[in-house]
């Protein structure tokens, strides 16, 4: 989404305006999910993507009309066997792609915009809105609400007038706006929500090969990675450029380092039981929603035994997934940091279908 919205950016500087291609429904073997997007100028995609082949070839083929014609509109697509040999699929799929019209001319959308950046550049909570309507379109709309300890102390909402009626009746309840990439009605249209940034943050606590390999898997399934060591040579951030941030960090006093809140998560992998010990003491202590410590079971038990015999309860140890990630068989760094992302997205998903 970053890359959308900076390509868009450039283009409402230049004044020139864009279509939005979004994926609001697909089935079978269609090759990309609810929620997909691309952006498409006049000549052609300038960011993102709604699969490839012969959906996303059709999608800038039709942007381009909506961008003649100024006009949004929504299509069906019913993949034809040779539509799926064309994207290497083996059997058929539909999928409804919307197309929205952006006005460069739309002071409001400069605005939205700017503040999208800066919610992602953040990464805190903030949802888009997109009205299905073909004609009479609200067009994009931005939610944030307000958050505890941040400079944002009341909720934000742009792109609708504060007048309308669907403004009204969503932020009368804006619950019904925490979606991820779900169609809801309101006022009798049609609206797609999807969050623009999946918040909190992975703390890696260790950067050695593991935590290199970690990163950019992360990073790939739109987690925000900071990696934190108290060894200089490991924070260096040409190891980590896909990294949110990378902190040198007095193990024994992370938490002079980073503030972990209920939304973030933690993977436990320094140089050694001792380190370990010592950030696992300590984090056990916030509201982190998931703990994972790699290493073997025994040393597992030697640290979980060390840490009864602080105090810590079997309760509070409970928290704590040892050794961190799916059982796949993974022995390299490549394969434990496929094992360690796999778990954090079965993770997020549970926490999403648990609505939290």
């Amino acid at each position: 989404m970053k890359d959308i919205f900076i390509s868009m950016k450039k283009s409402l500087d230049l004044g020139e305006s864009t279509v939005l291609a979004t994926v609001t429904y697909s089935s079978g073997a269609t090759p990309r999910g609810a929620g997909a997007r691309m952006l498409v100028g006049r000549q052609g995609r300038l960011a993102g993507t709604v699969g490839g082949g012969a959906v996303e070839y059709r999608s800038i083929k039709y942007s381009q009309e909506v961008l003649r014609e100024k006009q949004s509109r929504t299509h069906n697509f019913y993949l034809t066997k040779n539509d799926i040999e064309d994207i290497g699929m083996i059997c058929g799929g539909d999928a409804s792609v919307h197309f929205l019209y952006l006005d460069a001319g739309d002071p409001s959308l400069r605005q939205l915009v700017d503040v999208a950046l800066e919610k992602i550049k953040d990464h805190s909570y903030a949802w888009l809105i997109t009205d299905l309507s073909e004609s009479d379109s609200l067009g994009l709309a931005l939610y944030a609400p307000a958050e505890k300890n941040s400079n944002q102390d009341r909720d934000i909402f742009l792109g609708y007038p504060a007048d309308h009626p669907v403004t009204r009746a969503l932020l009368a309840d804006a619950g019904q706006i925490y979606h991820q990439a779900e169609e809801i009605e309101v006022e009798g249209r049609r609206l797609f929500i999807e969050e623009l940034v999946i918040p909190g943050f992975v703390y890696i606590f260790g950067g050695g090969h593991v935590g290199q390999a970690l990163v950019p898997a992360l990073a790939a399934v739109d987690f925000a990675p900071v990696v934190l060591d108290d060894r200089e040579e490991f924070v260096n951030p040409a190891l980590f450029p896909q990294a949110f941030d990378v902190r040198l960090t007095d193990l024994d006093k992370i938490l002079e380092t980073v503030t972990i809140t209920d939304r973030d998560y933690v993977c436990v992998m320094t140089r050694g039981h001792t380190n370990d010990l010592e950030v696992q003491a300590q984090v056990l202590k916030t509201p982190a929603r998931y703990i994972g410590v790699i290493g073997s079971k025994k040393k597992t038990k030697t640290v979980h035994d060390r840490l009864i015999g602080r105090g810590f309860t079997e309760e509070e140890l409970a928290r704590i997934t040892a050794p961190i990630g799916l059982n796949i068989g993974g022995k390299t760094p490549a394969e434990i940091a496929v094992s360690i992302t796999a778990q954090l997205i079965q993770h997020r998903s549970a926490d999403y279908r648990q609505g939290n």
